[in-house]
């Protein structure tokens, strides 16, 4: 009996010493996910305008937040609402887009425009972003946990010419590539 008391407080010691770590493990593999479906949300809507010839209006790609949930989808009828249709990725709010100057500066990227977490992007028939009138710049998409950004960050940017890369950034540190 003894025995088996000794046993269980070791396990008890362990979990609470390796419960924080597995919470960051977690964490961090949730950011890594998003990031990953973004991308992968972005390529599916550049994909599309290219396979069906889209050029007015462009396909759009857009984000919205519903109830505890982001939403991002491909919106194929410009109707501005997520459609039971539509290619959607969904994930809690517990990791949100965050706004421009929320963690490390963006010139680590290297890029010289970027505008942060546009609702909407819009690609034409060639799979290259649409702007419209405006200028081109680089759009990046910054995801975190808002409440603790020693979790760190992840990006996904969509290049002027539609091409969409991930990134990784500590709390601190610079953005690298993915």
């Amino acid at each position: 009996m003894l025995e088996l008391l000794i046993v269980i407080g070791i396990i008890m010691v362990v979990s609470a010493i390796s419960f924080p770590s597995i919470t960051r493990s977690v964490r961090a593999y949730r950011l890594t996910g998003v990031s990953a479906n973004v991308s992968s949300t972005l390529q599916l809507a550049r994909f599309d305008a290219v396979r069906l010839n889209l050029t007015n209006p462009p396909l759009s790609w857009r984000t919205l937040v519903q109830g505890n949930q982001n939403i991002v989808w491909i919106d194929r009828n410009g109707n501005g609402a997520p459609d039971a249709t539509e290619p959607q990725q969904w994930f809690s709010t517990e990791i949100r887009f965050l706004a421009a100057g929320t963690g490390p500066s963006l010139a680590s990227m290297g890029y010289a425009a970027t505008q942060v977490s546009p609702a909407a992007v819009a690609f034409d028939a060639r799979g290259t972003v649409n702007f419209g009138v405006a200028a081109p710049v680089v759009y990046v998409f910054v995801f975190g946990y808002p409440n603790q950004p020693a979790e760190g960050f992840v990006a996904v940017s969509v290049l002027p010419s539609g091409k969409t890369q991930q990134w990784r950034a500590s709390a601190n540190g610079p953005w690298q590539k993915r």
